[in-house]
């Protein structure tokens, strides 16, 4: 579904990112791990098309996509839920959902999808009506997922969806993203929470300084004395 090559980014002609190169087939989910700073934002902002590629190509389901503004990209399939959940804190629940659906056109699929993520996300249904910005963080992590489901994604790019959330949100979260595989989604996703991503994701990558190190399934990279001793301390 998604092939990444020689990929290189960066910011003001630095590179943060150069030579990565990985895949994602459709039904998986592919977790990209790796300490804070290792490039791991900067990889999903520009597969998303919010930052432009120095080289290297994207390319989605057989097109190229480098260098495609971002509403493009979402129009293709791929929706990114950004690190920070990023909601639209003085509007609703809902008023934040709408604007996920925004290159759905069909009144008929946005209520569908409306069905089908409240139907995923009861607790959401439950605030539809009530302001983002005074939900807790799992709660508006939830929505940040939710409103990038409304654009009915190919792929989804998760950033960072446990970041600063209590231990057991984390799981919480976790098990969401087991629902939304189970619904067909193929998921792209960055995490500093190692252990987690690693029993979710089929397969794995670690990205350190920049650069792809180690790859292999997510239950490979568990057992790996490199990811073991650098990112779960053991």
């Amino acid at each position: 579904m998604l092939q990444v090559v020689d990929l290189k980014l960066g910011y003001k002609g630095i590179p943060a990112i150069q030579g990565v190169s990985f895949a994602v087939k459709a039904g998986e989910v592919v977790a990209i791990v790796g300490a804070n700073g290792a490039g791991k934002s900067t990889l999903i902002r520009g597969i998303s098309g919010l930052l432009p590629a120095m080289d290297g190509s994207i390319v989605f389901q057989g097109t190229t996509i480098s260098n495609w503004p971002a509403h493009r990209i979402v129009g293709q399939g791929i929706a990114h839920v950004p690190e920070g959940r990023l909601t639209f804190a003085r509007m609703t629940v809902e008023q934040n959902l709408a604007l996920g659906a925004f290159t759905v056109p069909n009144k008929a699929k946005q209520e569908k999808l409306y069905a089908e993520v409240y139907d995923m996300f009861p607790r959401l249904a439950e605030r539809r009506q009530q302001i983002a910005g005074t939900l807790s963080g799992g709660e508006q992590q939830m929505l940040a997922i939710a409103r990038g489901l409304m654009s009915d994604p190919r792929l989804i790019l998760l950033d960072e969806p446990s970041l600063g959330l209590a231990p057991k949100l984390v799981s919480q979260i976790f098990g969401l993203i087991a629902t939304i595989k189970q619904h067909g989604k193929t998921i792209l996703l960055v995490e500093q929470n190692v252990h987690e991503a690693l029993e979710l994701a089929d397969r794995a990558y670690v990205l350190q300084t920049g650069r792809m190190v180690t790859e292999g399934s997510g239950r490979e990279l568990l057992g790996s004395e490199l990811v073991r001793k650098a990112y779960l301390g053991i």
